[in-house]
C-alpha cells in the first residue's frame, strides 16, 4: 500500500512539473467546454471510427489483402490521413456549432433541436458511407441501409420549399412566394 502511495506521488510529481501535461490538460478542458461531450458526440466518433475501418476492409478485400493493397497504393497514408484530418476537423466544428448553440438559442427545446440536426444529418452520412464501403466490397446485405440512409438524408437536407419546388406542393398559394431572389443587389 505505502509503495503504491509513493508511485503515485511520483507520478503526479512529474505532472506537475511538466509543462506538457499542464497544456494537455488545458486542451482537453477547453475542448471538453466547446463539445459538453454527451452520447450523442460519443456514438458520432464511433460511427467516424467504424467507416474508417469500413474504408480499410473495402480496399484490401477489393485488392487481395491489406499488405497488398498498402504495396500497390491502393491504401495510401498520405491521401487517407489529409482526407480523414480534414473530415474529423470539419464535424469537431461542427460538434462545437452543435453545442454552443445553447448559449445562442433563447429557448433549449430550440437548440437541443438544432442539435440533434447536426449530429443526426452527421450519422446518417456516416451510415451512408459505411453502407456503400461495405456494397463495394461485395457485401449486398447494406443495400437496405444504403436505401434508409439516403431516404433520410434526402428528406432532412434537400426538401427545402423555400428554395425548391412549387408552393403548391406544400399546400403554398405560390403568391406566397418571398420575392427575395428577384431583387437585384445592392
Amino acid at each position: 500500500m505505502y509503495g503504491t502511495i509513493i508511485t503515485v506521488g511520483k507520478i503526479a510529481a512529474n505532472a506537475i512539473s511538466n509543462p506538457l501535461a499542464w497544456l494537455g490538460g488545458f486542451l482537453i478542458g477547453v475542448i471538453t467546454y466547446l463539445v459538453q461531450p454527451g452520447a450523442a458526440f460519443f456514438a458520432l466518433w464511433i460511427v467516424v471510427a467504424c467507416d474508417l475501418v469500413s474504408r480499410l476492409i473495402t480496399e484490401s478485400a477489393s485488392h487481395g489483402g491489406f499488405i497488398r493493397a498498402i504495396r500497390e497504393g491502393h491504401i495510401q497514408s498520405d491521401k487517407a490521413c489529409k482526407g480523414t484530418m480534414m473530415k474529423i476537423t470539419a464535424y469537431f466544428f461542427m460538434c462545437v456549432i452543435a453545442n454552443q448553440s445553447l448559449q445562442i438559442f433563447p429557448w433549449v427545446s430550440a437548440a437541443e433541436l438544432f442539435s440533434n440536426i447536426v449530429y443526426s444529418i452527421l450519422f446518417f452520412v456516416e451510415v451512408l458511407s459505411i453502407a456503400e464501403n461495405f456494397m463495394e466490397a461485395g457485401v449486398e446485405e447494406f443495400s437496405w441501409i444504403k436505401k434508409f440512409a439516403r431516404k433520410k438524408l434526402i428528406d432532412t437536407c434537400e426538401n427545402d420549399t423555400y428554395n425548391y419546388g412549387n408552393y403548391s406542393d406544400y399546400g403554398g398559394d405560390n403568391n406566397e412566394q418571398s420575392d427575395i431572389g428577384d431583387k437585384p443587389p445592392v
